[in-house]
């Protein structure tokens, strides 16, 4: 009965997905506002996870975004607060719609007429839908999407709270100078109620650049973590997890690609910007050592967690021995459960991998490469041990590692990144971020 319903329920908010991309430009044109709220309303999923104990006191509406709802997923147990999940895609369809672009974000010589227009089109909205549902706040987790910042600003004019809980917080230092530069430059502004972060680096970043006030940002660290750390009393198997290297990741790449080479002519640091800088190689030689180690240890369960969308036909991932498998869908940190090595390079994997306690490696077959900087990579302050630094030497750590035994009570990696990116090292994030949120549900 129960894989019915919820057979039953898929089907249901598919309709609404379809509904909303149909339906929602055609409302908007003719400004038909008891249809947008119907639909909207219709499209309000209840999230099962941290469904309220008691009576429902405050409905809290979360525009979904994945790792920002894994954050809210572990918070602890809630009495009072109904939250409901919220497709993006309603607001995005309404933007592109009154912006008539199809692009995520505007031109730079986009008529401001539109972007008033579009303003006022949710401060209507949004009013007409308060009326048909009574809801309390908003919670959003990036502060720069494009479709949802004039929502910030509707929203405080409504006396709505609007709460970033902001889902990223690993930046390297080349990449938190280039977002300096363009909270700077752009003289971006926060607009919604209050923001949480996860370390005292990204606020006191914020702070310095003008773009938020003190008193509306709050450190709460990284929630998510906190499933990390329960892994640390289960014995993990045999098993090697592999966060496949992403080209880019840690460089400032998105950015340049974003503003244009122009944009950084002031930034010191992009006098040595080289696009061709990428982490390809170290992925590639990554995989090679993998596959070799894998066909002489086939007792060894190597498992590849790859981002969505990757190609299957990508010449690295043929031939591949039998006991070596490619995950490219669901969260990844829940691979840590069963995994004893991690292996990767500038994601927030590894900083997961460190506080469940499991052994940590980092291909560093590039560090002599012309125009590499230790700004690229992240500061985690770990021993020579987990660092890889050729073939023969990852072969040798690999079988070191697998032997190790595991002891639940010794700390394995320096904890000090833990603190330094993501604010918790104590464990305790998510009980910071439920207080947050339950402290700021009214104006």
């Amino acid at each position: 009965m129960k894989l019915r319903n919820n057979y039953i329920q898929m089907i249901y908010y598919k309709i609404i997905s379809r509904l909303i991309i149909v339906l929602i430009p055609f409302f908007t044109k003719f400004k038909m506002y008891n249809a947008l709220s119907i639909i909207f309303i219709l499209s309000l999923k209840s999230i099962k996870k941290i469904r309220p104990t008691n009576r429902i006191k405050y409905k809290v509406i979360v525009l979904h975004k994945s790792a920002g709802m894994d954050d809210l997923y572990c918070i602890p147990k809630n009495r009072n607060i109904l939250y409901l999940e919220c497709q993006r895609l309603f607001f995005k369809k309404i933007y592109f719609t009154i912006l008539k672009t199809t692009q995520s974000k505007l031109n730079q010589n986009q008529d401001k007429i539109l972007e008033k227009k579009y303003l006022d089109f949710l401060i209507l909205f949004l009013i007409n839908l308060k009326k048909m549902y009574k809801f309390n706040a908003f919670i959003g987790f990036n502060y720069n999407y494009h479709a949802e910042k004039k929502l910030h600003i509707a929203c405080s004019e409504l006396k709505i709270p609007f709460l970033i809980l902001f889902k990223e917080g690993l930046q390297t230092e080349i990449e938190r100078r280039y977002v300096n530069h363009i909270l700077q430059r752009s003289n971006l502004r926060f607009n919604g109620y209050k923001m949480s972060v996860y370390s005292n680096r990204l606020k006191k970043n914020f702070i310095n650049c003008k773009f938020i006030n003190k008193n509306k940002i709050k450190v709460v660290g990284c929630s998510r973590l906190t499933l990390s750390y329960k892994y640390r009393n289960i014995k993990p198997d045999a098993q090697i997890l592999y966060y496949a290297i992403q080209k880019d990741r840690g460089l400032p790449n998105q950015w340049v690609n974003e503003h244009g080479n122009k944009f950084f002519s002031n930034l010191k640091d992009h006098k040595f910007y080289n696009s061709k800088i990428n982490w390809n190689i170290l992925h590639y030689k990554t995989v090679k050592c993998l596959k070799k180690f894998a066909s002489t240890n086939p007792d060894v369960k190597i498992i590849i967690k790859t981002k969505t969308g990757y190609k299957k036909n990508s010449r690295e991932y043929s031939n591949l021995p039998k006991n070596i498998k490619i995950i490219s869908d669901n969260v990844g940190h829940k691979l840590l459960k069963k995994s004893k090595i991690v292996i990767g390079w500038n994601s927030t994997a590894i900083l997961e991998g460190i506080a469940a306690n499991r052994f940590i490696l980092l291909p560093y077959f590039h560090a002599k490469y012309k125009g590499y900087k230790k700004t690229f990579e992240l500061d985690l302050k770990l021993s020579k041990e987990n660092y890889i630094y050729s073939e023969k030497d990852f072969y040798k750590k690999l079988k070191f590692f697998i032997k190790k035994k595991y002891l639940r009570n010794k700390i394995n990696n320096n904890q000090f990144s833990l603190e330094y990116y993501l604010g918790n090292k104590d464990g305790k994030a998510n009980f910071r971020l439920s207080k947050f949120i339950q402290s700021n549900l009214k104006m």
